[in-house]
């Protein structure tokens, strides 16, 4: 169990990182299908010089979030698993960003179907490795990697201030939801209309039972100051990961978005770390 403050070695790692990622050598913006035939996009990385077929990591982003996510730090991580020789898709899920439908069509179950038309998309790529995949899942996305994890045959995950508790969601939701005047029965969220069935959907998924069964390498970052995702959150994953290899790194003082330099670069260097060590040349 590793925790992030004050580990110069850590600090030296992470910079050295950050300091070598460049503009990854191939990015393509990309559409495929979901389950329900509604189109998906997203943007594809590859390495600059791959030797053979690289492994790849699907990135799930957060709740009301995008392929970008905030202050672009899935942008980053993309390309700094390219330049350690990486391929990853980051995409949007259905009624987010610039995939199709609206928001107010959102729900858990569907983000998690949606995740997996992902997986199989990047798996079909030339160039990439299909049977050496990971996943990286932010707050709510980190649920969805948790609950794919075992059924897609992941090698690696990797969950940054992850939902272990979709009752947490459901309290936030009901605590900051507001009816939209005019609409029957309509609430909003963060200026998005949600569905009212959303909290009864979410509710029938526990990420920790899934991860409970997965036994690829689980690597568990979250930010000590989570004023979102509370830090225990990240201790149930822990506790109820089912891999050998398994690791838990609290970075100290960050918040849930990582809006400091030093906080991103340290999610992103230990993020490839990881990735590289438990995919690479698998």
């Amino acid at each position: 169990m590793g925790n992030a403050g004050g580990n110069s070695s850590q600090a030296r790692q992470n910079q050295k990182v950050t300091n070598t990622v460049k503009s990854a050598a191939f990015e393509r913006l990309v559409e495929f299908p979901n389950r329900a035939g509604k189109t998906l996009r997203g943007m594809l990385h590859f390495p600059a010089a791959a030797k053979g077929h690289a492994p790849g990591v699907v990135l799930f982003h957060g709740f009301t979030g995008n392929r970008v996510e905030s202050h672009a730090m899935f942008v980053k991580c993309s390309r700094a698993l390219a330049q350690a020789g990486l391929a990853s898709l980051r995409f949007d899920f259905y009624g987010s960003g610039e995939s199709d439908g609206d928001f107010r069509e959102m729900s858990l179950r569907g983000e998690i179907a949606d995740g997996r038309s992902a997986v199989a998309f990047l798996r079909d790529q030339p160039g990439v490795d299909r049977n050496c995949l990971g996943l990286l899942g932010f707050c709510l996305g980190g649920g969805v990697a948790a609950a794919l994890a075992l059924s897609v045959e992941a090698k690696a995950v990797v969950l940054w201030n992850a939902i272990a508790h979709t009752a947490h969601l459901r309290d936030q939701i009901q605590q900051r939801a507001r009816r939209i005047t005019g609409k029957a029965g309509a609430s909003e969220f963060d200026g998005r209309e949600i569905s009212p069935r959303l909290i009864e959907d979410i509710l029938k998924v526990e990420p920790t039972r899934h991860l409970k069964r997965f036994q690829g390498a689980t690597l568990i970052l979250h930010a000590e100051k989570n004023e979102k995702v509370p830090v225990s959150n990240a201790r149930d994953f822990y506790q109820a990961a089912g891999a050998d290899a398994k690791e838990i790194a609290i970075i100290a003082a960050a918040d849930h978005f990582f809006t400091s330099t030093r906080w991103q670069q340290e999610a992103t260097a230990r993020t490839v770390q990881w990735f590289v060590r438990h995919l690479v040349g698998k």
